[in-house]
């Protein structure tokens, strides 16, 4: 298995030599590699003639092929392993993985088979780059920010993010203690269009400030009006 799955990472001089020096002759290792090259080898098992016929029926068959070079890293498989690549082969997978019958119960569980993939998120993301699909998010739900000046006044940001929730304003915490500006930036990327400042000086007056993202103006006002102001602002 470990000289399939270098096939594709080695020149074919490598990997001959590595499959002698892993105990072949030259004739063994180039009758496997024959043997890979072989796309309707599958035709000889009844097991991947039912799987492809199953593919015939959902519509999916010009979408997968045969491939034995394929080795999966992991020694938990039991039955096939696949892999999805983009067709013009020029990245790395996209998602393996394959069918497990025997994982659960080896850490603990109840015998159960299973299967499963994995997925590469910078893989993804170059795919979509090439061919211009890369969406448009849209952003957070929320539309108030709430910023933490400090972490002394955590709690006070906390009881006001409540609440605004409380009142039926979907919004934001901020998690960590950063400058106001990366805060802001942040609110911002996810479009969210308002912001709340509360610092020790508005904690002392019971006052807030509400700062309006998408006209880059703000105002002082009591806490307790809070909620009405950014009902009218919204």
């Amino acid at each position: 298995m470990g000289l399939i799955d270098r096939i594709d990472k080695l020149s074919a001089e490598k990997w001959q030599a590595y499959g002698v020096e892993k105990g072949l002759s030259v004739e063994q290792v180039q009758a496997l590699a024959e043997l890979l090259k072989d796309e309707q080898l599958w035709q000889k098992s009844p097991h991947m003639q039912a799987l492809f016929a199953l593919l015939e029926q959902v519509g999916l068959r010009e979408w997968v092929c045969y491939d034995a070079t394929i080795v999966r890293g992991l020694a938990y498989y039991t039955g096939i392993v696949f892999e999805a690549r983009d067709r013009a082969g020029e990245f790395r997978a996209i998602f393996g993985g394959g069918r497990y019958d025997n994982l659960v119960a080896a850490v603990g569980g109840d015998s159960f088979p299973a299967i499963g993939f994995a997925m590469g998120d910078m893989v993804i993301a170059l795919v979509l780059e090439k061919f211009g699909l890369v969406p448009n998010l849209a952003g957070s739900a929320a539309k108030v920010l709430v910023t933490l000046f400090s972490e002394t006044l955590l709690p006070n940001s906390l009881a006001l993010a409540t609440q605004l929730r409380q009142a039926g304003i979907s919004c934001e915490l901020f998690p960590t203690e950063q400058k106001m500006a990366r805060q802001f930036k942040y609110a911002d990327q996810q479009r969210i269009p308002l912001a709340v400042v509360l610092g020790p000086d508005e904690v002392a007056q019971g006052l807030v400030t509400l700062k309006d993202l998408r006209t880059a103006t703000q105002r002082q006002l009591p806490q307790s009006a809070l909620v009405d102001a950014i009902r009218q602002a919204l």
